[in-house]
């Protein structure tokens, strides 16, 4: 097991590491997208990202998380749909992972949540999985972030630290607090007190802020459905985009993704959304991307 230190050394390696910039626009990252079926667009995607080769090797030890907050049915788009969650999932196997633990904290009772998402069915039966609902104190371990953040300290999943590629799976909908829901604003289901990124109209930057200590090798947002009015919860509106995006930089993912649909009615671009101009004005990233599709 790495130590705290290592693992916090091991995030700022991953935020410093050189993106590729291929096909895309001076400034710009790449964004892979794709329209096929979960089971053949995941695959896909992984074997197009460089970051994918490096983590996703042979006895790599995997953290995905997906947003399982609400005890809801996959068809109100509130949740990372099932079949999204066990192929990847399947893939990290198939790569050779020596482990994958799938991780959230819900809002909603955990077994619950697991069973109505249809995430328990999904990845029932496949070797070397494990499923942890943070609901304990004792899955939680505090980290301090760099002199200055808005929050001085932040409790993060202990399973972090046990592990070598972070996987972020989260579903795209609208946000009653947040305008969107996307890839950064779903790392705080790893956080044991989400209360104090509320208070004192601070949530974007405690948003943006999280990527000091969490961040993610790869980012595949789910917008097989969206859910476009009445987030997080639901239900609401519901559109079918079905697309599949990865990215290595989750600034320029989430700023794609909010290109997908109409949120509760308003289009809106990456910048329009707080935490996403915070977590590229910190320097984590570009609200600039070009989709490549795959």
């Amino acid at each position: 097991m790495i130590t705290r230190r290592g693992f916090l050394g091991a995030l700022a390696a991953a935020a410093l590491a050189p993106r590729q910039r291929g096909l895309c626009l001076e400034g710009a990252s790449p964004v892979w997208v794709s329209r096929d079926p979960p089971d053949k667009a995941i695959p896909t995607l992984l074997s197009a990202s460089p970051a994918a080769t490096r983590h996703l090797v042979e006895g790599a030890r995997v953290l995905v998380k997906p947003n399982l907050s609400w005890a809801n049915p996959p068809d109100w788009a509130t949740t990372t749909d099932p079949a999204v969650l066990r192929a990847v999932v399947g893939c990290c196997l198939d790569r050779g992972a020596s482990s994958v633990v799938i991780v959230d904290h819900p809002l909603g009772e955990p077994s619950r949540c697991l069973a109505r998402t249809g995430a328990a069915d999904a990845v029932r039966g496949l070797p070397r999985v494990r499923v942890v609902m943070l609901d304990r104190q004792r899955d939680f371990v505090s980290c301090a972030l760099p002199t200055g953040s808005t929050l001085a300290q932040v409790e993060i999943a202990r399973d972090l630290l046990d592990t070598t590629c972070i996987v972020n799976l989260p579903k795209a909908k609208a946000h009653g607090s947040t305008t969107v829901s996307l890839g950064l604003k779903n790392l705080m289901g790893l956080v044991a007190d989400r209360g104090v990124f509320h208070r004192g109209g601070r949530l974007h930057r405690c948003i943006a802020e999280l990527l000091h200590v969490v961040r993610p090798h790869l980012t595949i947002v789910d917008a097989v459905s969206v859910l476009t009015s009445r987030g997080p919860q639901g239900p609401g509106s519901v559109q079918r985009p079905r697309v599949l995006a990865l990215g290595e930089d989750p600034v320029a993912l989430d700023a794609y993704a909010c290109t997908l649909a109409r949120w509760d009615g308003r289009v809106v671009q990456g910048r329009d959304v707080g935490h996403i101009a915070s977590a590229e004005d910190l320097g984590f990233g570009s609200s600039r991307f070009t989709p490549i599709p795959v």
